[in-house]
């Protein structure tokens, strides 16, 4: 709740330049960060003077800087700040080749690169990337060194150098696979899905099918396994339309039927406009067939497959027009009667019944044709490596950046770069902050925050490391397990602090590291907390693991999981669990399953 007032803020005037001055304009800004942005920022200028008469010159460009009054915050900064805020003010102020040379005399060369970029110099851009490929392959950082490959690509393209951008994209993609590979199979799906989305870019860069569709068909794969239903029928959607663009007619038909046998597996509605869309799909390469005189076997079977993906809409109509035409092709006799005959015997059906017309399929909706949103990680992972541990740089990068982190957020990371400055001002060692920073590093819910909470982790004593754990947790962000992992192998209040921690990663995102710190710990309280979090989340991945943990019994936990998937069985697990009753072998498991899939049944029939 708001307690901002009109005497709160006439009493913050009234105080004048002194130092009570601040501390009531900051504990104003503190209780009242949801107001409206022109109050707000009427509030910062005051608060800006008042810090440059004291003689606080970060103070008052912090708040310059969240603003946007770049050269007040460019002159502070360039006087008493760090060429990381000298870059990024430049940088928000659109003097792109000034920043760049900022970053580059700081070596921060993705930074760099990336400014250069951004003022148009793409052959400097270029030459900064492969500058930064040799670095990481020097220091055996394969990912990085894959994407900054992917980036001179990029630069090359643009300048028209076809040798190099073949050179730099060939190595981004081997790297980028093999470390796809290697992610995949040491469980970090998430981590092997970015290297896949960069292989769908390289496509794009070179205008090349292969690495296109593989980067697509694996980013699938992997949506598939997490479970993500919405995503996964996107990414088909996205997919066909992009294979489509490029002509591929075979693989755009090959996608439908797939996108429809994906959607009726899981329950969506949507399977039937797939396969309609499949089966027309092969009529047009069958046509292209025809055109182009190619021989008729490849004609028959274009159309045979579209005859496979209308009778699974129970499409009879089309159905007989198909053996119609394959009728008409130049087959053996033997062929030709044979389809004759069925197309007869389809269109008598058709004849008795003229009224069973088949219905459309339900439209796709807009919104899951809409391309997927994809950040560029290619430039962005980059970036982030390079990006420091402490409070200054990762949370003041928050707070100029109104284009990818909201108003909120932007005002709680002012306020938690002021207090920092206050407690520098005080004599303050960086990395042994007072629990009240700390406490606002917890409330920011941005994953910029786990950075600098890592690294007093790793000063602090054992109260120090205890509350940023609690307070880590309360970010609800996936990057917080880096915290959890050590303090799961630590002792005392820490591995307490853990596995409280550990029980309240109950959001999705979270699922793929609850189920490493599941197999990893061989600990009871961690294992079932672990087990009860990933309950929590209630997926369809989830309920696989749920059902794998209590099949096996692994750890002897199988009346655990049991009791889970009675608590916590809901209609997003439901697709998962009627796939599982179909394939189960056991009688007593099979019941049980499907004991399960009644009682969300019936639940969703008294919802109604």
């Amino acid at each position: 709740m708001s307690s901002y007032t009109p005497e709160a803020v006439q009493r913050a005037r009234h105080l004048g330049v002194t130092a009570e001055a601040a501390s009531a304009w900051r504990e104003l800004m503190v209780s009242s960060t949801h107001v409206d942005e022109a109050e707000y920022s009427d509030w910062c200028r005051e608060l800006a003077a008042l810090y440059a008469r004291q003689g606080r010159p970060l103070a008052a460009a912090r708040v310059h800087e969240y603003l946007l009054n770049i050269e007040p915050a460019l002159e502070l900064y360039k006087n008493k700040g760090t060429p990381r805020d000298v870059g990024r003010v430049l940088r928000i102020g659109r003097r792109h080749r000034e920043a760049s040379m900022r970053y580059r005399e700081a070596g921060l060369i993705a930074h760099a690169a990336r400014a250069a970029e951004e003022s148009g110099d793409s052959t400097d851009a270029l030459a900064l990337y492969e500058q930064l490929v040799r670095q990481k392959e020097a220091s055996n950082e394969p990912y990085m060194a894959g994407l900054a490959a992917l980036n001179a690509g990029r630069m090359a393209a643009k300048l028209n150098q076809p040798d190099r951008t073949r050179q730099m994209l060939a190595l981004g993609t081997r790297l980028l696979e093999e470390e796809g590979d290697r992610r995949e199979q040491a469980g970090e799906k998430d981590g092997a899905f970015r290297c896949y989305l960069c292989l769908v870019q390289v496509g794009r860069i070179e205008k090349s099918y292969e690495p296109f569709a593989e980067g697509y068909l694996n980013c699938i794969r992997i949506l598939k396994q997490k479970g993500d239903r919405f995503f996964t029928i996107q990414y088909y959607y996205d997919f066909i339309a992009a294979s489509d663009e490029l002509g591929e007619l075979h693989s755009v038909a090959e996608l439908h039927r797939e996108a429809g046998e994906y959607a009726r597996r899981v329950g969506f509605i949507y399977a039937d406009y797939f396969l309609t869309e499949a089966a027309q799909a092969w009529l047009r390469v069958s046509r292209q067939a025809l055109e182009k005189g190619q021989a008729p076997e490849l004609v028959e079977n274009a159309l045979l497959a579209a005859v496979s993906c209308f009778n699974r809409v129970q499409d009879d109509r089309n159905v007989a027009d198909c053996y119609a035409a394959l009728a008409g092709l130049d087959l053996t006799d033997k062929k030709k009667n044979r389809y004759a005959e069925l197309a007869a015997d389809l269109a008598r059906l058709a004849q008795k019944d003229p009224e069973k017309e088949k219905a459309p399929p339900p439209a796709f909706p807009e919104y899951f044709r809409r391309r997927p949103v994809v950040q560029e990680i290619w430039v962005r992972d980059l970036l982030e490596q390079e990006n420091g541990n402490d409070i200054p740089d990762t949370i003041g990068r928050l707070v100029s950046d109104h284009k990818n982190v909201w108003d909120v957020q932007r005002r709680k990371a002012l306020l938690i770069s002021l207090a920092y400055d206050d407690h520098l001002i005080a004599g303050g060692d960086p990395l042994r902050v007072p629990p009240a920073l700390i406490d606002g590093l917890g409330q920011l819910e941005h994953a910029a925050a786990v950075r600098p909470l890592l690294a007093m982790y790793e000063q602090g004593d054992e109260a120090t490391r205890a509350l940023v754990v609690e307070k880590g947790a309360q970010l609800k962000q996936k990057e917080v397990f880096a915290i959890i992992d050590r303090a799961l192998v630590g002792t005392g209040k820490v591995r307490e602090a853990g596995v409280v921690a550990l029980r309240r990663m109950t959001f999705q995102p979270g699922l793929e590291n609850l189920v490493r710190v599941f197999n990893s710990h061989e600990a009871s309280d961690i294992k079932e907390t672990a087990l009860q979090s990933v309950a929590k989340v209630g997926t369809d991945e989830a309920c696989e693991f749920l059902l794998d943990v209590y099949r096996s019994n692994t750890a002897n936990l199988a009346q655990k999981a049991r009791g889970l998937l009675e608590q916590y069985a809901q209609e997003r697990m439901l697709s998962a669990l009627e796939r599982n009753k179909r394939q189960e072998p056991e009688k007593n498991t099979r019941a049980f399953i499907g004991s399960l899939v009644d009682r969300i049944r019936t639940q969703r029939g008294a919802g109604m």
